[in-house]
Formats: C-alpha cells, sequence, structure tokens
C-alpha cells in the first residue's frame, strides 16, 4: 500500500516507469518473505521468474506508450505476443518447480490465440486504409 499509495506523492512530476519497475519489486519482495514464513523452495524457481517476466513486458509497455507517440497498434501487437509466450513460460516454470509434467499442454491455447490476436492487428497497423477506418471508428 506504501509503494501504490504515498511513494508517488514525494515527487513533483512522478514518472510511471519508474513505479512500474517498483511496484514489482515490492510484489517480488513479498514473495520472497512468503516463501520464507511458509519454508517452501518455489520462489527462484518460480515466483521469480514469473514476476521478472511480467515486470519486463509491463515495463517495456509503459515506456513505449509513455515516450512514443506513434505506432500504439504495433506496440499492442507486440504485448500480444509477449503475453503469449509468458504463458508458455510461466507453464514451463511450473512443470520445473512443481513437477507436474514434463510437455507443454494448456499454455498453447493462450499462445496461439494471442498469436493470432497480434497478427490480426500488426496486419490493421501495417494496412493503412484498415489502420484509418479503425481509427475513425474507435476513436483511437
Amino acid at each position: 500500500a506504501y509503494v501504490i499509495l504515498v511513494l508517488p506523492y514525494w515527487f513533483q512530476k512522478p514518472n510511471p516507469v519508474v513505479f512500474c519497475a517498483c511496484n514489482f519489486v515490492t510484489v517480488g519482495l513479498y514473495l520472497l518473505y512468503i516463501n520464507g514464513a511458509t519454508d517452501g523452495d518455489w520462489f527462484l524457481s518460480f515466483a521469480f521468474p514469473v514476476c521478472g517476466i511480467f515486470c519486463v513486458i509491463s515495463t517495456a509497455a509503459t515506456v513505449c506508450f509513455r515516450y512514443l507517440r506513434r505506432g500504439k497498434l504495433y506496440i499492442y501487437s507486440g504485448l500480444c505476443y509477449s503475453l503469449g509466450g509468458s504463458c508458455m513460460l510461466i507453464e514451463f516454470f511450473t512443470n520445473i518447480t512443481f513437477g507436474i509434467r514434463s510437455y507443454l499442454l494448456w499454455s498453447l491455447y493462450p499462445a496461439v490465440a494471442c498469436f493470432i490476436i497480434g497478427t490480426a492487428i500488426l496486419v490493421i497497423a501495417i494496412c493503412k486504409p484498415m489502420r484509418e477506418s479503425l481509427e475513425k471508428r474507435l476513436f483511437i
């Protein structure tokens, strides 16, 4: 609560990129505390990589949306691709940490869906008439 509610008021011009990374560091430290309190051994093999993956994705998205004025559809397409890949990584880390199985099963479905959606957004971003029509209809 301190990082979300109090820390931004310390600065006259808060930078969302810094606070995005600070929030993930806080979540990672809290997960480390839970791991230590429960005598678990899942932090380094599961929680740390998953938290790191989403920290990198969300911080990169925040940087792109904050500092790039054009090309929002390209950013959305990249986010879809990276979220699909992160689903596969989460299942991989789950299988390693908890010994569920040795192959990827459920993560292929969201990865394929994110790939299809990301490709559709990329095609819309490349094709100028489609992009302009979408911008008129959705007020982007």
